[in-house]
């Protein structure tokens, strides 16, 4: 039986890019690195960028599509993402995936299989055009629910908390410790945005979801999408680790993570 494999090749601002693969099947969630980066960010792992299957796209922004033109272009990957992404990116990106025949649409609770894997999407609220978050299984079914994926969110949504319920594996944004945040050289409005239901996920709003994912069967998250000026890797664990203790919950069964801003991530895997 195959193992169902994962990582994060880079999170953060600079771009993000998770992999997946079981068996023959090598996927990646977003190409926000350049081409050339996603190329050799891979080879870290022992995987070619030709053994890729397909890339799922979370939303429109650059730091989740940068390499995507690229790498359509070049390698002729299909690309999956919903309608309003697509409508909103640059007229290059748009014509790079339209003339290659690379693009998939697909909507909220779409199931999409390829390969040895299955894909389902669900929405996610973000300011972007469209947002969905992604969850990952096997497609012989032994495993429905193995990863879940929540890159960028300004809150968690009842749809959020559902889809991802149950998955062994998360990789949840932990965008900002709102102290630092507040006392940072952003702008008033780019501080308002990232604080509201439709920015990012704090450190504290994510921690306080975690109970809930370990009761029901998480055993690995990997904090995810840091922000390098409003927050640590130290001040997330700890807001994390706080909740799960307070939860009385044992941390050391759970797998607590944060994903590098440019390396892959230990990889972890699931029968």
């Amino acid at each position: 039986m195959s193992q169902l494999s994962t990582c994060s090749l880079s999170s953060g601002s600079s771009g993000n890019c998770i992999y997946a693969g079981c068996g023959g099947t090598h996927i990646l969630i977003d190409a926000g690195r350049s081409a050339r980066a996603t190329v050799e960010l891979l080879s870290q792992i022992s995987v070619k960028i030709t053994d890729i299957s397909a890339i799922f796209i979370t939303h429109e922004h650059e730091d989740h599509i940068k390499g995507l033109k690229i790498l359509t272009n070049k390698y002729k990957i299909p690309v999956y993402m919903v309608w309003e992404s697509f409508d909103n990116l640059k007229e290059d990106y748009k014509s790079a995936l339209s003339i290659g025949g690379v693009i998939n649409f697909i909507s909220p609770k779409d199931i999409v299989t390829i390969g040895d894997l299955s894909i389902e999407c669900c929405t996610a609220p973000h300011d972007s055009a469209a947002n969905v978050g992604y969850i990952i299984g096997r497609s012989d079914g032994k495993i429905k629910k193995a990863v879940g994926i929540l890159t960028d969110a300004g809150c968690i949504t009842k749809e959020i908390t559902d889809a991802i319920c149950g998955c062994r594996i998360i990789y949840i944004e932990s965008n900002h410790d709102p102290e630092m945040l507040k006392n940072s050289s952003y702008p008033v409005k780019t501080i308002q945005r990232i604080r509201s239901k439709q920015g990012h996920l704090s450190n504290k709003d994510c921690a306080e979801a975690l109970p809930y994912f370990i009761k029901n069967g998480a055993r690995k998250i990997i904090l995810f999408h840091l922000s390098g000026e409003n927050n640590t890797k130290e001040l997330a664990v700890k807001e994390a680790k706080k909740n799960i203790l307070g939860a009385k919950l044992n941390v050391g069964t759970v797998y607590l993570s944060v994903a590098p801003k440019s390396l892959p991530s230990k990889m972890v895997r699931i029968l």
